[in-house]
């Protein structure tokens, strides 16, 4: 019986761990600052950021996450948009600056890796963007170091295709990491496992009787 408790209890204990808070990591190989020409360039230094990087870097999960996107603003003579897993979000309009209240574009879940090919901007007159191409610019803090992880991260786009001005304020938006919630299977497992404890510790052994001589 203790050898199923401590079997049972591993195994519950093991479904329900709570995995550690989810980050991305970031390596790049240089960064620059971020210039006047970027019309949100004090807003992105009231966040800490001063520095980004574009060409080459990448963007990696360390494990199963939930990626929540907002927008922070726009300054663009296109009409641009942001696709992430199922999220999605554009602007219409040539200046927008929502970093006070941010809008909302939505969640969704990623496994671990890298984030290449899942992230991208777009533009009806402009170029594409993907991670680690020259018009997808990722914000950092004047101290960012290479491979550093980070709970929030915040990227912008450069829409234009020829004549790039590199200020990568055509579509800003902030992503904040969190670990993904288990599966209804996995909680379904883990209630089990407790049904299983509780089962059993409630089987006391009784006493045997004296026999008579």
């Amino acid at each position: 019986m203790k050898h199923f408790l401590s079997v049972a209890t591993a195994v519950t204990l093991g479904t329900i761990a709570v995995p550690a808070n989810a980050s991305v990591i970031i390596n790049f190989g240089s960064t620059s600052s971020i210039g006047p020409g970027n019309n949100f360039q004090s807003e992105l230094a009231a966040f800490g950021l001063t520095q980004l990087t574009s060409s080459g870097a990448s963007l990696v999960l360390d494990q199963n996450s939930v990626i929540t996107f907002d927008f922070l603003g726009s300054e663009s003579g296109f009409s641009d948009s942001f696709h992430a897993g199922s999220v999605t979000g554009s602007e219409n309009s040539t200046f927008e600056n929502h970093f006070a209240a941010p809008i909302h574009l939505g969640s969704a879940t990623f496994g671990p890796g890298t984030l290449a090919g899942l992230l991208s901007f777009a533009s009806s007159g402009g170029s594409i963007a993907n991670i680690g191409g020259d018009g997808f610019g990722i914000f950092l803090p004047a101290n960012a170091v290479s491979g550093n992880p980070y709970s929030v991260f915040y990227i912008g786009f450069d829409d234009q295709i020829t004549g790039a001005d590199h200020d990568f304020d055509d579509f800003i938006v902030r992503a904040t990491v969190s670990a993904a919630v288990p599966e209804p299977a996995t909680w379904a497992s883990m209630l089990l496992g407790f049904a299983a404890i509780g089962f059993w510790m409630r089987r006391k052994p009784r006493a045997l009787l004296a026999q008579p001589t």
